[in-house]
């Protein structure tokens, strides 16, 4: 038996036996443990019953470093606790993992073939832009009736802002209508039709889903799906056959889910469905839905979830993680919100005020921090340029660090270019710090490159890698501006060589003619031309596939890249990679292919991508600039949190600007957030409802929400020390002055009178 000691809400949670139970668990309250100690228990269970060879525990999370977290640990507790063989009677995955593995089971089910392609959000981002692209060129004054009138009656303003703007809104607006299309498992003929049918014109509706559609069908071209097709076909796959639902229920008898508070509705039903609502446990804290505003995740599933009869609600309210006044202040931010005055009553209930934390008890495995320090920095009366900011933060760090040199130290914001500011200002100053900022599209978009490339010189003799490759890289290498004929022949040219028989034929053209001859008449000549340089290209690459495979990668980067961030990648990767084959001397290209899509995916840690997440350790003495999305899941023992004002945290007040409400826009008009309202109400056979503006100002509630727990995300990552800051934004000098956001003012109150009654 284990030598570990647990909490009694933790023994309480362990000593599941069956049905449904939800554990609502605050900030550092060891939830991650305490599921995989449940899951290892699970696991014991099977072994007993002699169940193990044939079921096992689901355990479905989040993120990929969740996985390989969740994998070790019930591994290390299953063996050195239990006796048990690690990896045996449990999977783990992300939801798009599992429904995945449904998928590829069963792939003739939802008319897919057996060797299906996933695009990655890289190709599918750029897919949406060209499509955007295209319409703006063939209906951009379909936006004028959106714009600011004032723009529209100024020649040079107006050619401005479509110049500028209109491919990224439109781009914004069609991403939008693609998830909620897919999530609701609506198909875009369905669509077109509903809106055919109506009396009256939905405008919005008509961009969005005619995106939708011309999505789809660039998707179908490819002969691939996206992630969000892959839950929606899951859900297909085990509706259609009723006996595959019923063995995969059979092999999977316990469904434990992570982070539940980030589930959608649709990945909601999949799980409801596969655990055909008897053994579900879903873990997770409200007041951490930190993604509402990005994805179609709904916090609001797991309360509706918490409250049910048929529900047993085992909360983990007890933390170690925070000093007391850190927790003093997260709980009063909590009991701020939901008691405010000044804010809207639905944006009251922005967190799940059960979820209150409670310091250990004497005696506890993992004491509280000796008291912290807390310093709001904020009077009234007094501006903070965000230049005078930066200069407040690190001046305290100077001053701080050389004493702390055993304390580990972060920096959160609210975005990556506040953070990207304050890295140089730390840089000129001398100060070490790590950075948790940067946006890894680019950085994915490079490795994935390189990948595909590798891909294709490990099975040369694939035609569907080969065309991947010249639409996703090499196409995209030689063209800068295209035009839809360009890219109509692009797609042509890439169903040819998908149905290529033989490779070779395009590769290496024999006595018996060249391939490409085949193609005069049914594409333009300049088509065939780009044909023949990527003919030329891949010839060179197979031929270098003889060198050293660290030589190989900085080969295929200076081809592919003029970038120095790219280049510098690559030169990384060559590293990675010849360490990895000098470890394994039995290892090839196909071999060296994978471990580069494990990369490139980020599905395992390498310097230049994300080290955020469960398998991020802080370095002391180092700072830590992240943003607070990033934090999430991790803990410093003194954290400063900058630029808390009201347009980095809105409470949704007239005054308050919204990042989703473009200048340029009529009436402050959320355009993401109108064309939703349309397509929803058209859907549920009630266009007429719709009124203008009010998917606005609920956006605002919503995002406000978001923000205000994004906060509390932000406090609660604290273990000793937390300073907050705030400035009065970069256009203050044009009259757009942020104001304190109306939670730190309340934060400031209270804890001064927190001070005075300490006194």
């Amino acid at each position: 038996m284990t030598t570990i000691q647990l909490r009694e809400s933790q023994k309480a949670v362990v000593a599941y036996e069956g049905g449904k139970m939800g554990v609502s668990a605050v900030p550092g309250s060891g939830k991650t443990f305490t599921l995989s100690y449940l899951a290892a228990s699970l696991v014991e269970r099977l072994a007993a019953d002699g169940r193990i060879d044939e079921q096992e525990v689901l355990i479905v999370t989040f993120t990929n470093p969740a996985v390989n977290t969740f994998r070790k640990r019930i591994a290390r507790l299953v063996q050195q606790e239990r006796g048990l063989l690690p990896y045996v009677g449990y999977r783990v995955r992300t939801l798009h993992g599992l429904a995945n593995d449904i998928v590829r089971m069963r792939p003739g089910l939802v008319g897919l073939a057996d060797n299906f392609d996933i695009l990655d959000e890289r190709v599918t981002q750029g897919i949406i832009r060209d499509l955007a692209e295209q319409w703006v060129r063939g209906n951009y004054e379909l936006l004028l009736p959106y714009l600011d009138p004032m723009i529209v009656e100024d020649e040079n303003q107006l050619g401005k802002v479509l110049r500028s703007y209109a491919v990224s809104l439109v781009e914004e607006v069609a991403s939008e209508i693609i998830r909620l299309g897919k999530d609701n498992r609506w198909e875009p003929d369905e669509m077109l039709d509903r809106l055919d049918e109506l009396e009256f014109d939905l405008p919005l509706a008509r961009i969005g889903v005619d995106l939708y559609a011309a999505y789809q069908r660039a998707l179908s071209y490819r002969g691939a799906v996206d992630f969000d097709d892959l839950v929606r076909l899951a859900m297909t796959a085990l509706e259609t056959d009723k006996d595959f639902l019923k063995r995969l229920r059979k092999r999977w008898p316990y469904i434990l889910e992570d982070e539940a508070q980030d589930s959608s509705q649709l990945q909601n039903r999949m799980l409801e469905l596969l655990s055909g609502g008897k053994n579900w446990v879903r873990v997770g804290d409200p007041n951490q839905a930190i993604y509402t505003t990005f994805t179609t995740a709904d916090s609001n599933l797991l309360r509706a979830f918490l409250k049910k009869r048929s529900v047993a609600e085992m909360p983990l309210k007890t933390s170690g993680r925070s000093s007391e006044p850190v927790i003093r202040l997260a709980n009063y931010l909590v009991e701020w919100t939901s008691k405010e005055k000044t804010l809207d009553k639905a944006l009251r209930k922005a967190f799940y005020s059960k979820n209150v934390i409670e310091p250990t008890e004497p005696g506890d495995p993992q004491p509280n921090p000796p008291d912290g320090f807390v310093y709001i920095d904020w009077e009234e009366g007094k501006d903070i340029t965000p230049e005078q900011e930066i200069r407040r933060v690190v001046q305290s760090l100077e001053s701080w660090l050389p004493d702390h040199q055993d304390w580990t130290v972060a920096v959160l914001v609210p975005e990556n270019s506040r953070g990207f500011k304050l890295a140089e200002a730390l840089k000129e100053r001398g100060i070490p710090y790590e950075e948790l900022l940067r946006s890894t599209s680019a950085t994915r978009d490079a490795a994935s490159k390189l990948q595909l490339v590798f891909e294709v010189l490990a099975e040369p003799t694939d035609a569907r890698l080969l065309a991947r490759l010249y639409r996703e890289v090499w196409w995209p290498l030689v063209v800068d501006e295209a035009s839809e004929e360009m890219v109509a022949a692009a797609d042509e040219a890439t169903r040819a060589l998908r149905k290529l028989r033989q490779t070779e034929d395009f590769l290496w053209p024999g006595d018996e003619g060249d391939w490409l001859d085949t193609l005069e008449g049914s594409l333009p000549p300049d088509e065939i031309e780009r044909l023949g340089g990527f003919r030329q290209q891949v010839q060179f690459w197979l031929q270098a596939a003889a060198l050293p495979v660290d030589q190989l990668m900085l080969t295929i980067s200076q081809e592919l890249f003029d970038e120095q961030a790219d280049l510098a990648l690559g030169h990384k990767l060559a590293v990675v990679l010849g360490t990895i084959a000098d470890n394994n001397p039995d290892y090839r290209l196909p071999e060296l292919a994978q471990e580069l899509r494990v990369i490139a995916q980020n599905e395992r840690r390498f310097l230049g991508f994300d080290d955020v997440g469960e398998g991020y350790e802080p370095t002391k003495g180092v700072v830590t600039v992240a943003t607070m999305h990033a934090a999430k899941g991790l803990e410093w023992d003194r954290v400063y949190l900058m630029s808390v004002n009201n347009y980095s945290f809105p409470a949704a007040h007239e005054a308050d600007r919204f990042i989703a409400e473009k200048w340029f826009v009529r009436d402050r008009l959320n355009l993401q957030a109108e064309t939703r309202r349309q397509v929803e109400l058209m859907m549920a056979g009630k266009p007429e409802e719709y009124k203008e503006g009010e998917a606005t100002r609920q956006a605002r509630l919503d995002y406000a929400a978001e923000r205000l727990r994004l906060l509390y995300v932000g406090i609660t990552r604290a273990r000793r020390d937390l300073i907050i800051t705030w400035n009065v934004g970069r256009f203050a000098h044009r009259g757009q002055k942020n104001g304190p956001a109306a939670a730190l003012i309340g934060l400031k109150s209270y804890w001064e009178r927190e001070l005075k009654a300490r006194e």
